[in-house]
């Protein structure tokens, strides 16, 4: 099992934790939560699997509904390296605070069938059942009242419950399932497609209405960090960019013939600045793959400042990108979570604050000399050894 938490550790260290009080909350049931999340690991550790099974489940949730019977449940994939895992299930779990109150989601899987799925809330701190599901036996708690058995028969063996729900507007399935899905995962298939900058770089411009303050802070941040862009807009159905020529006039450049770079950086900035005003969550794979170092210290800076960073958002980032680690981040120990393979070839991920004896300090050199482990092993001398030979014969 791997578990990524946003529960800051018992560390006297008050940066990067967003407190969330909830006024309704027996004594010490604040929530606190951390603002950011970083992963680190070796090329083929585990990384985007983990960001990739948060994709996959917030899209069977979105999705489950429009399964037809017998259908394989896209969510379900079995480790490949043990075979005894292909008689198992997969579970996921994500706890989400809304409106201050905790819930606690969770889904089983087998091959095309929900062997469990349940929802349990905690108003006051204690345990409050909604709804509990093995296999197609259902429980109800509070809050459904005469619609639950009508949605208990409309739920085949391989569709969410918490969906169906949903779509019959019951109040607090339904915001659940909206929270869920207001997380942004932006997949390596994703971040790093050809499609990716131009798309939804266009979306901006098709509802003004939506995105049109957003898109106006979004040409300020360009302007600000040294792209040498001072515009951008949609002109006939394509984005162009402007750069001031030595008379300082504005021309026009093809949006394709900028750096991926700064492509990255137009695309981006908005799912930024939108996460940032709403308190939402925003999870990338690969942040720092095209973006300069100082581009993204300054996107993490962001979530980190409690003066921007009021409404609770929190950024889940994997990358290689270790100047991140350095001291002026001011990550946390909670903050930064590695992930390796075992001897059986499972990814386990354990954050440098479970690391007996490691306290405040240089964590981006540390990493690099190998203290905090995570990093990829390689024989360089029986290779170096092998390329003699073959340069040799």
């Amino acid at each position: 099992m791997v578990e990524l938490s946003m529960v800051p550790a018992d560390l006297k260290n008050p940066l990067n934790v967003i407190k969330k009080t909830n006024p309704n909350a027996t004594k010490n049931k604040d929530y606190y939560g951390l603002t950011s999340a970083a992963i680190y690991g070796p090329n083929a550790s585990g990384k985007s699997n983990v960001i990739r099974a948060l994709y996959d489940f917030k899209r069977f949730v979105e999705e489950s509904t429009d399964n037809k019977p017998n259908k394989i449940i896209s969510l379900y994939d079995p480790f490949k390296l043990c075979k005894e895992n292909f008689q198992k299930p997969s579970c996921f779990s994500i706890d989400i605070l809304i409106e201050n109150v905790l819930h606690v989601y969770s889904v089983e899987v087998i091959r095309s069938e929900i062997l469990h799925e349940s929802l349990f809330i905690y108003p006051k701190g204690l345990k409050v059942k909604v709804f509990e599901r093995n296999r197609q036996e259902f429980s109800k708690g509070n809050g459904y009242e005469g619609i639950f058995e009508t949605i208990k028969q409309r739920t085949t063996e391989n569709q969410l419950f918490l969906g169906k729900a949903a779509l019959e507007n019951v109040e607090i399935a339904k915001n659940t399932y909206e929270q869920i899905g207001l997380i942004i995962v932006l997949t390596t298939d994703a971040f790093h497609s050809n499609e990716f900058n131009t798309s939804f770089s266009r979306m901006m411009f098709e509802d003004l209405e939506l995105w049109g303050e957003l898109l106006k802070l979004s040409k300020s941040l360009i302007q600000k960090i040294d792209t040498q862009v001072v515009d951008f807009e949609k002109v006939d159905g394509n984005i162009k960019t402007f750069h001031l020529n030595d008379k300082n006039e504005k021309i026009e450049f093809e949006f394709e013939d900028e750096s991926s770079g700064t492509q990255r950086v137009i695309a981006f900035v908005p799912f930024v600045l939108n996460r940032l005003k709403g308190g939402s969550v925003l999870v990338v794979d690969e942040f720092e793959r095209s973006l300069h170092p100082e581009i993204a210290q300054y996107i993490l800076g962001l979530f980190n400042d409690p003066e921007i960073n009021k409404n609770g958002a929190q950024f889940i980032f994997a990358t290689h990108d270790t100047t991140l680690l350095s001291p002026e981040n001011k990550l946390r120990r909670d903050q930064i979570n590695l992930v390796e393979k075992n001897e059986k070839g499972e990814t386990e991920m354990f954050a440098v604050s479970d690391i007996k004896g490691i306290r405040e300090g240089n964590y981006e050199k540390w990493y690099l000399e190998g203290r905090l482990g995570a990093i990829p092993n390689i024989a360089r001398e029986t290779f170096r050894h092998e390329l003699i030979d073959y340069i040799n014969s």
